[in-house]
């Protein structure tokens, strides 16, 4: 390995180290406001003039569900994308926006959980999953459209 690709391969060490705490922390604070969403929507049941600002809690419990999905997914993606690029097994198609498309290895200990992540980001942003084994491939869909298929 050239001192050139060493020293690439540190960097994208150190960002995956930065997206793996940034997570974390994401983690945090949507755990964080679950939990105060969910006191809130509780201590507003219990106030019988109140009750039309459960709804309001309602939805932002949802939401929290769904930004949650939407930064591991992310994160997910990021993660698999750097790695990939690391270890020179990244592949993707020239161009922008529909139908680009990317191709990656996804394996290892936790490659069930990351793939998982990247298909249920794929179904909410408009992008299709498909794999077979540990390669991935990654398509940007038509605004609009959102689907993952095995």
């Amino acid at each position: 390995m050239t001192k050139g690709r060493a020293a690439d391969k540190e960097a994208v060490q150190a960002v995956r180290e930065i997206i793996r705490r940034t997570g974390h922390e994401l983690r945090n604070a949507l755990s964080g406001i679950s939990v105060n969403v969910e006191v809130v929507r509780s201590r507003l049941e219990r106030d019988a003039a109140a009750k039309d600002l459960t709804a309001f809690a309602d939805r932002a419990r949802l939401q929290v569900g769904v930004a949650t999905m939407l930064s591991d997914g992310l994160l997910a993606l990021v993660n698999a994308v750097l790695a990939a690029e690391s270890e020179g097994t990244l592949k993707s198609v020239p161009g922008h926006g529909a139908g680009t498309q990317t191709e990656l290895m996804i394996y290892g200990e936790g490659a069930a959980a990351t793939l998982s992540d990247i298909e249920r980001l794929a179904s909410l942003v408009g992008a299709s999953v498909e794999h077979h084994g540990e390669r991935v491939i990654l398509r940007v869909l038509p605004e609009g459209k959102s689907h993952s298929k095995d």
